[in-house]
């Protein structure tokens, strides 16, 4: 189990579900709309979530990870409708999104309108992530979107555990959420979908075509 003095939530595995009681869900909320920044389990590896409205949340996020401010990070969102709400629906978004989602796959695509700002490029672009684990996704479904880095120090390994992620970050932390191993670890696939052809910009643990 992780432990230290940032807050620590235990979610209680029910097969291939997670429960977080209410009063967690709460807390989480409270958090993430006060500013600061909560590491979660993926179907990858943790990742450091912060309110992708907030600039300063933001601020904090790449600071905590020592990450260049210019290195745009992803956002999870709980279901594919939710991907093509801050993402134009393109014929070969849809599909590709329609195939792999939810998974270990980040797509790339066009901003729409209600794409938080701080979260898009300066080529209009924003990263989205359906993950495949229910921990996230509940979060963005009870909460909001969420950011979908890695809970690691920039340049270091990615974390599988809860402990690997608080011996990287420690008390740059306000609240980590234990949900034991992640079931692959590594990174998600990146594919850019903003075009009339996709684009792999990254191959993760699960790679496009396997």
């Amino acid at each position: 189990m992780c432990s230290g003095v940032a807050t620590t939530i235990v979610a209680q595995s029910l097969g291939t579900k997670y429960l977080l009681e209410a009063r967690a869900l709460d807390r989480i909320r409270d958090v993430l709309r006060g500013g600061g920044l909560v590491v979660y389990p993926t179907d990858t590896a943790y990742g450091l979530g912060a309110d992708p409205f907030q600039e300063k949340a933001l601020d904090g996020l790449f600071t905590a990870k020592s990450r260049p401010r210019d290195e745009p990070v992803s956002m999870a969102v709980a279901d594919i409708p939710e991907i093509f709400r801050f993402g134009e629906a393109t014929p070969i978004a849809q599909a590709f999104c329609a195939k792999n989602l939810p998974g270990p796959f980040t797509v790339v695509l066009r901003a729409t309108e209600q794409a938080p700002r701080p979260m898009v490029s300066g080529a209009g672009r924003i990263a989205l992530r359906v993950p495949g684990h229910p921990i996230p996704r509940l979060l963005a479904k009870a909460i909001g979107p969420i950011t979908a880095t890695s809970a690691n120090r920039h340049g270091q390994p990615t974390p599988r555990t809860c402990e690997a992620a608080r011996e990287q970050l420690g008390d740059r932390v306000d609240l980590y959420i234990d949900g034991g191993a992640t079931p692959l670890g590594g990174e998600s696939s990146v594919v850019d979908l903003s075009g009339k052809q996709a684009k792999v910009l990254r191959q993760g643990t699960f790679p496009l075509g396997a």
